[in-house]
This record gives C-alpha cells, structure tokens and sequence, in this order.
C-alpha cells in the first residue's frame, strides 16, 4: 500500500495470536464465530493514536471483535482483502474422522504410504515442544529452522521476511513456548530436525506461524504428515480452529475445510477533509489490489517477493 506507508500500520493478527495484543481502537472482547466460544485470555489493549488515520490489518472474519469508537469522531471503512484457510475440527473428536470426512481415499493412501516409507528409511520420531523446554536445545532447532527456511526459499528463488528479523523472532518465541502460549512441532531423523513448525495459540485456535522442511526429503510429502501431526495435536489439546492463514497452496486447498476473508479496516478523523479523502483513497487502493489479485495478476504473474528476492 503507498498510501499506507504514511501512517500508522497495525496488524492485528501478529499482535493478537503474537503478542496477546490488541489495538485500543476495538473492545478486548472475542468471540471466535466458528465455534461460538468466547476468548477469556488476558488480552493486552494497545493504544493506537490515530492522528490522520490508522489501518488495522489481516482482521480474521471469523473473529466478531467489536470497535470501541464511542465518541463518534472517527469514521471506520472495513475492507476485504486476503482469503484464509483453515481447519475446522469442530465435529472431529480424532484426526482419522476430519481425514474420512474431508481427504479422498487416494490421498489418505498417499499420506500413509509416504510415511511409512519415511519411518522405514530413517529413525524417525515426532516431538512436540510446549511447556517446558531447555533453551539449549531450544537455540539448536532455531538454528536448524532458520536454515532449513532459508533453503527452502532459495530454492523457490522467493523473498521470505523472517529471515532478516530471525534473531528478534528467536529471542521472543522462547518464552511463549515455554508458558504454553506457542509450540513447536518438530519431526527429527535421529536427533536431527527435518522439518519444524512455529504454531501459536488463543483460546481454541492454533494459528500456523511458520513451517520449514529439509530439501533433501522432499520425495516424503514432510508437508502432509507434518500437518497431520498437528491436526492430530490440536484434538488431543482441545483446539478446534487449526489457522494456516493466507496464501493458497496444494496442501492447504488439500486439507482446509473451510476460508474466511482477512479484513483492512481504516480508522480515520471525520470531520477533517484531509483524512477522509486520504482514507477513501486508501480503500480504492486496496480495492485495486484486490481486483488484480483475484485476476491473479498479483501473486501469480507479477509476484513483489519474487522480485525481492531478485534484487537481494
């Protein structure tokens, strides 16, 4: 967005699933819609000043977070961007029963065969940190993750924006983990990790932060048993809502049930000329960009990260 690069950007999903964060322009009280269930975790209220105006992104549609905009000086303009994905485990007491219900009899065969194979032809073993962790090993699986991403991306030949903000990620994450506020879900061959998954979690809802695999096992489909590892974590661990967020690819059209909408809101000053016409300008903006996205334009045939990486 240009225009928004003049104002003060928050980004609502990273805070809330993040950080426990939510910005002071909204009442602290969620409700997931998905499965009727109220968000009791202590969330924190940040302050947003909105001096011209102020866009909260990736607002999940399934989150029913009300604004706290009582005065009636700002105006509010709710945009549609970004299509999520996301599992909904909520008629599943195990992963065999979404499986059934949702996985054709030949990728269920596949996802089997693979793993079989997989375990036949390494020392497999499957690990789960949340709780507690000694940072120590802690520190190697980052390591290992940040290179195992970084392959991953080269070989893509596309941008990825964690890696040059890893160190802070590294530093944060740790603590979360070990107050069950996020794990890491890890598929080791001896003592080595093959493929690790940075998960987050709010109330009933895992969200998928970050996954990364060894390049080098790419014949084994990591992705789908890794995914189906936690499917299987997140029933045994009572979260319904498994979230893989935005951007469409074959494993999650493969096993996501169901998508919701990513919403921009604009808060704006309006009573002031200047905001307004800076925040229904900024919603033209980004309803082009949509437009352009659904024609696949964007993100297909033009792709920013892909240049990215070029010119790095």
């Amino acid at each position: 967005m240009l225009l928004s690069k003049l104002f003060n950007t928050k980004y609502l999903a990273y805070e809330l699933f993040l950080n426990d964060e939510l910005s002071d322009l909204y009442v602290p009280h969620i409700l997931n819609k998905k499965t009727n269930t109220e968000i009791k975790e202590s969330i924190t209220s940040k302050n947003t000043a909105v001096k011209l105006l102020t866009i909260v992104c990736d607002m999940p549609s399934y989150l029913q977070i009300q604004s706290a905009n009582t005065n009636k000086k700002l105006g509010q303009l709710n945009i549609k961007q970004y299509k999520g994905f996301l599992v909904n485990l909520s008629n599943h007491s195990t992963v065999t029963s979404y499986m059934d219900t949702h996985l054709s009899k030949r990728n269920k065969k596949n996802l089997f065969s693979k793993q079989r194979k997989l375990e036949l032809n390494h020392q497999i073993r499957y690990e789960v940190f949340t709780g507690i962790m000694e940072k120590k090993e802690y520190d190697y699986i980052f390591e290992v993750f940040y290179n195992l991403l970084k392959e991953r991306f080269k070989e893509k030949k596309i941008y990825n924006r964690y890696l040059p903000k890893w160190s802070a990620l590294q530093a944060s994450s740790y603590e979360k983990i070990v107050n069950k506020k996020a794990s890491l879900h890890v598929i080791f061959d001896k003592d080595k990790p093959i493929s690790i998954t940075l998960n987050y979690h709010l109330a009933d809802i895992t969200f998928s932060h970050i996954q990364a695999y060894d390049i080098n096992y790419s014949n084994y489909n990591l992705g789908d048993i890794s995914i189906y590892k936690q499917l299987e974590w997140c029933i045994l661990n009572d979260k319904t809502i498994f979230d893989l967020s935005i951007g469409k690819t074959d494993y999650k059209s493969k096993w996501c049930n169901e998508t919701y909408v990513l919403n921009y809101h604009i808060f704006y000053k309006k009573h002031i000329v200047l905001p307004v016409m800076l925040a229904y300008a900024t919603k033209m903006e980004l309803l082009t960009k949509q437009f352009l996205r659904d024609k696949t334009f964007i993100g297909n045939k033009w792709s920013i990260d892909k240049i990215k990486y070029r010119l790095n």
